[in-house]
């Protein structure tokens, strides 16, 4: 089996919940012969679990066919209760997620310092233009309804719905410039008051998170109970998956820490469950010796090296992109930027299974055909079948002879010689017998005898 994963980031082995929740339950489990294969491609959806000829996408699709073909081996057991599984999902998809994506991607300060550089370290040139911000971006989207734009830099000078009351109508009161020009303090910046700091959007924005970080954190504590793992005595894949939210709210480094202090102060029980989690699994990655794995030529390398690093699950080499994968998904990045070819999610939603097989070829097909026309020039420069313009072959520099211009232009060069040597004779003529001028009475019939 290979498991194929966005990562790994922030000392965890991936950079999203569900990628760090299939690898837990690949972990948990007996099987030796898997590995966890870092790629820098998003599409297909990760994780993405190839098996021989099967391949198995999304975490819960996952975890059913590990379900299925290792039931009696597996020691992961099947929940029992799936109503409570599909209801604890649900309730992370729409509570857990949100918040991850505030605190990693939406949080603009988080993302340049924490984030960004993250996938810096784990990505290709071309995949850092891609990949982060295609996440952020949807991030914000996921997170647009909560009101929390206001720790976004981007969009906090174009979001003016938080502005405190009165504030269009600051330096327009009756008698203003009056009293301005009377006493001088007026112009000083006037200290922060708890109610000017309380009105600003940025700490409104912090206890609207605080408030969400508390609502989801109680209620999952609340499940967790008294018992080790949230479907009693014995872990499930729904634990792995609690704990890939969990640990991303935890583990990360952020300059913005409002997630991880809230649960630290608040939800100890939360926290001594996702480390415990942490350390049975041994989940702790260090980034670095998994790159340096892309400098092992042989198996035997990637063996020796994970045994001298101590790497405790199964790293192999990070995939490398073909050019035909990199063009196609600089392809579409491209085109999904474009406003003709961009889409609203209801759209999506309502013509993706009609059109979802062409738009699934448009990017390929547009890449061979560049790749084919770059191709086809190329080899006709090369062969000669077409020619850059260069000119005459011979250059003449200066007015024309009249000798250039074929056997007419010869005929008229020899009458022109001709013409020149006569004239010369006649100078020389009159230089050699010089004559003196003569006057001559010319008379004109008719006037004569007037």
């Amino acid at each position: 089996m290979h498991l194929f994963v966005l990562g790994p980031a922030f000392g965890l082995p991936a950079a999203n919940a569900e990628c760090i929740a299939a690898i837990a339950l690949l972990q948990s489990q007996a099987i030796k012969d898997w590995s966890i294969v870092p790629t820098s491609t998003i599409e297909p959806t990760l994780p993405l679990l190839v098996d021989g000829q099967q391949h198995i996408s999304g975490f819960r699709n996952i975890a059913r066919y590990v379900e299925e073909k290792l039931s009696e081996d597996i020691l992961i057991s099947r929940p029992r209760d799936r109503a409570d599984t599909s209801a604890i999902t649900s309730f992370l998809e729409s509570n857990a997620q949100p918040l991850v994506d505030i605190s990693l991607y939406v949080s603009f300060e988080n993302y340049r310092h924490t984030t960004r550089p993250a996938f810096t370290r784990i990505l290709p040139w071309h995949a850092n233009y891609i990949i982060p911000p295609k996440l952020r971006a949807g991030a914000r989207i996921r997170t647009e309804h909560l009101g929390v734009a206001s720790i976004d830099v981007d969009n906090v000078h174009e979001d003016m719905s938080n502005r405190p009351e009165g504030f269009d109508g600051v330096g327009k009161q009756e008698g203003f410039e009056k009293q301005t020009q009377q006493r001088a303090s007026l112009l000083l910046p006037r200290k922060d008051t708890l109610k000017s700091l309380l009105q600003r959007p940025e700490r409104a924005a912090t206890f609207k998170l605080h408030a969400l970080a508390n609502n989801f954190f109680e209620a999952l504590q609340e499940l967790l109970g008294e018992n080790d793992y949230f479907l009693g005595q014995e872990l499930t894949s729904l634990d792995c998956l609690v704990y890939g939210h969990l640990s991303l709210m935890l583990y990360p480094k952020v300059e913005q820490d409002w997630l991880a202090s809230t649960m630290r102060q608040k939800y100890k029980k939360l926290v001594a469950y996702t480390e415990f989690m942490h350390t049975k699994l041994n989940m702790q990655t260090n980034v670095d010796d998994v790159v340096a794995l892309a400098k092992c030529q042989t198996v035997e390398d990637v063996v020796a090296y994970r045994q001298a690093c101590g790497m405790a699950l199964p790293w192999s080499p990070p995939a490398t992109p073909s050019a035909v994968e990199i063009i196609r998904s600089t392809t579409r990045a491209i085109l999904s930027n474009l406003p003709v070819m961009e889409e609203s999610p209801v759209v999506t939603m309502t013509t993706q299974g009609k059109y979802a097989y062409l738009k699934s070829i448009l990017p390929l097909a547009l890449s061979l055909m560049t790749t084919a026309a770059i191709g086809g020039l190329y080899y006709a420069f090369t062969t000669r079948l077409l020619a850059w313009p260069t000119g005459e072959q011979v250059h003449i520099f200066g007015r024309k002879r009249l000798q250039d211009y074929g056997d007419l232009g010869d005929a008229l060069s020899g009458l022109s010689l001709f013409s020149r040597q006569a004239n010369q004779d006649a100078a020389f003529h009159a230089q050699e017998h010089p004559g003196n001028p003569v006057q001559v009475d010319v008379a004109i019939e008719g006037d004569v005898g007037r």
